[in-house]
């Protein structure tokens, strides 16, 4: 189809050809029982098939198979054991590439060891390419994390972005309704507006904290 995707992270790969279609195209087609794949013609791989592409293509040095298969070290699926040392040098090949996926990926690992000037690095890049969920994550570190000069104001702008387009990412909908509670970063203060954004935290995320919850509940 010809709808824009203002996102990269509703793109997906086609392990057959490498080319990036709109997530949802990608479900319906690779559902139909000996689908093939319409931009390059061939049979979709069968499951058993698939970590076999995937490391074939990381050899021979492709972004997203690198990533891909690092994820798939890391969570330990499709039948390969979990090793999150190796996953990691594998994701950290298709950063060098600059795969946004990875980069997003790392920056949350770095994040996890309060690295947050490497984080900050990575979203940083990540966003620059249109990854929505580094956006949201660059509009939370400067609005929350130690180690980054705090900015309100851009925080704002980064969680607006972000929430306008991220559809996945709720914890971005929770932080930009705390902005609108006291008035943070330019915005005029409304109550109204934060229980709209926590409300939307907690219908599209399965655990919203406990904070978002009630908050949302009591203004």
């Amino acid at each position: 189809c010809l709808e824009p995707i203002f996102d990269v992270e509703d793109t997906a790969t086609f392990l057959c050809c490498g080319n990036k279609v709109w997530k949802g195209c990608s479900t319906s087609l690779t559902a139909t029982a000996d689908a093939t794949c319409p931009l390059c013609r061939a049979r979709f791989p069968s499951e058993s098939e698939q970590l076999r592409i995937i490391q074939s293509k990381a050899e021979e040095g492709k972004a997203w198979a690198q990533y891909k298969l690092g994820f798939t070290c890391s969570t330990g699926s499709l039948g390969i054991i979990a090793d999150e040392r190796k996953g990691e040098l594998l994701v950290r090949k298709a950063v060098d590439q600059g795969f946004s996926n990875a980069q997003f990926y790392l920056g949350l690992l770095e994040l996890s060891r309060d690295n947050y000037s490497e984080a900050r690095r990575l979203f940083e890049t990540a966003a620059s390419q249109g990854h929505m969920s580094a956006v949201g994550q660059l509009g939370t570190l400067y609005l929350l994390r130690d180690g980054v000069e705090r900015d309100d104001t851009e925080a704002v702008r980064l969680l607006t972005i972000s929430a306008k387009l991220q559809k996945t990412d709720s914890s971005v909908h929770a932080n930009l309704g705390h902005c609108f509670v006291p008035g943070a970063g330019g915005l005029e203060m409304s109550l109204v507006r934060a229980v709209h954004y926590m409300k939307s935290d907690i219908e599209t995320n399965e655990m919203p904290s406990a904070n978002v919850k009630f908050y949302a509940g009591s203004l």
